[in-house]
C-alpha cells in the first residue's frame, strides 16, 4: 500500500542576492550593455555591484525575491553608439526569462535605468585586451624574520 505525504514537505526560499546576480549576468549578455566602473564608485564599493554612496559598478541590479512576483530594477551602462529603448527591451526580455528559468519564478515587472553612455574609447579602456583575465592583487606578504632569506 502506497503512502501518501499528508504533511508540508518543506520550502525553498531564494536570496535577493542570487536575484541580483542573475539579473546582472543575464543583462551582461544582451549585445549593448556594457561593465562600467566609475572612479568614485569603485574607491568606495570595491566590486560589489550596487553598494556604492555614489557613482558605482554597473549592472548594478535590485531584487526582492521574497514576492511571489518579484520586481527587479536594473541599472546598465550601455556602448554608443547603439538603440536605447531596443537594448532596454532585450534586457527586460532577457532578465526575466533568465529568472525564470533559474529561479522558477517569472518577475512582475523589470525596470531599466541607462545611467551611462560610453564610447567606444571608453569601454575598452575598462576592460582587458582578449585573451587577458583579470586577478587579484596579490596578498601582502608578512615582513622577513631576522636573518631570513626570501627568493
Amino acid at each position: 500500500m502506497a503512502e501518501t505525504l499528508t504533511a508540508d514537505p518543506g520550502s525553498l526560499s531564494i536570496a535577493d542576492r542570487v536575484g541580483e546576480k542573475i539579473a546582472v549576468r543575464a543583462a551582461l549578455d544582451v549585445d549593448g550593455v556594457v561593465r562600467h566602473q566609475t572612479s568614485l564608485g569603485s574607491m568606495l564599493s570595491g566590486a560589489t555591484p550596487g553598494r556604492a554612496v555614489a557613482g558605482g559598478d554597473y549592472p548594478q541590479a535590485s531584487v526582492d525575491m521574497s514576492v511571489t512576483a518579484p520586481s527587479v530594477r536594473l541599472t546598465i551602462a550601455v556602448r554608443w553608439p547603439c538603440r536605447l529603448t531596443d537594448v532596454c527591451r532585450k534586457v527586460r526580455g532577457v532578465t526575466a526569462d533568465e529568472l525564470a528559468r533559474l529561479t522558477g519564478v517569472r518577475p512582475g515587472r523589470v525596470d531599466v535605468t541607462v545611467a551611462a553612455v560610453l564610447s567606444g574609447a571608453a569601454v575598452s579602456a575598462d576592460r582587458p585586451g582578449p585573451g587577458f583575465v583579470e586577478l587579484p592583487p596579490p596578498a601582502p606578504q608578512p615582513a622577513p624574520a631576522d636573518g631570513e632569506v626570501r627568493s
